[in-house]
């Protein structure tokens, strides 16, 4: 099954990477939308769309950063084939659109949708302007709260992101020139090891640099952690995968070395497992 859950992980207190592919170096991208579920369970409020974008490489969405407290981010789990025709004609459906501030209801909804058709899932980034929408005009509130069903078509252009099992595209009408995206490293495979693209040692800042796709991933990873604070191991997981290219240069014991490297498991804020820099712990400790 495409979906089989990864029970040993979940059983290792991994309860967020319950959907990580088995395979050593293998990932979906889809799972992009449950990194930013577990961000807004941590911080019991949406996360920041823009900064969730620029942390996987990819362009801000210049509508969201115009509306910002008056936007409102819902998900929506389907096919990777009904995703390509969302993204240029919108969403209709005859009993209505289903869309979701939780994400994990819509990769549940994009699991479902595609193992039945043997397509492979997709996930779609909504992004409104909640002034403009009436409950009851526009749409009923179902399950917790968290679940919209909208009573009409859904316009293309609300649509800011596709998440498909191999990539995420920015679908938006207009990029915002901040965030910047995060850089992304350029890998090719030399003498079985993978190597950057360009000369080594390959300048990160204009303090650091980086010869091997390790090292990158440290590099990105210390990022992370000055960004969000304590993390995830999926956000670690999303980002690397979604930085590195090609995807396959990352394997998953490479992401997990550094956690235990440099991390030490503090806390489940939200129910998830969450990993702080061994050295902001030890000044804690002080």
């Amino acid at each position: 099954m495409p979906w089989s859950k990864n029970k040993r992980l979940v059983a290792d207190g991994f309860a967020d990477l319950e959907y990580l592919p088995k395979g050593r170096a293998e990932w979906d991208f889809t799972l992009a939308s449950l990194a930013y579920g577990v961000r807004r369970d941590i911080a019991r409020r949406p996360p920041d769309l823009n900064a969730w974008a620029a942390r996987h490489g990819l362009p801000a969405s210049a509508r969201y950063q115009e509306l910002r407290a008056n936007a409102l981010v819902l998900w929506h789990g389907t096919s990777r084939p009904r995703a390509e025709k969302i993204a240029e004609h919108g969403l209709f459906r005859k009993k209505g659109v289903w869309a979701t501030l939780n994400p994990g209801i819509s990769h549940g909804f994009c699991r479902f949708r595609s193992e039945p058709f043997e397509a492979t899932g997709a996930v779609v980034c909504l992004v409104f302007d909640r002034r403009e929408l009436a409950e009851g005009r526009d749409y009923d509130v179902e399950g917790k709260g968290d679940v919209f069903r909208f009573h009409h078509c859904l316009p293309p252009d609300v649509v800011e992101y596709v998440l498909v099992g191999d990539a995420i595209r920015f679908t938006g009408v207009q990029a915002a020139s901040d965030p910047r995206p995060w850089r992304r490293a350029e890998f090719k495979r030399r003498s079985g090891r993978w190597v950057p693209v360009q000369r080594a040692p390959v300048r990160y800042s204009q303090t650091a640099s980086y010869s091997s796709v390790a090292e990158f991933a440290g590099l990105c990873l210390s990022r992370l952690l000055d960004e969000l604070g304590p993390l995830t191991a999926l956000e670690a997981f999303s980002s690397l995968y979604a930085l590195i290219e090609p995807p396959d240069a990352l394997e998953h014991d490479t992401v997990f070395d550094l956690l235990e490297t440099t991390c030490i498991a503090r806390g489940r804020p939200g129910g998830w497992q969450t990993f702080r820099r061994a050295a902001d712990e030890a000044l804690l400790d002080r």
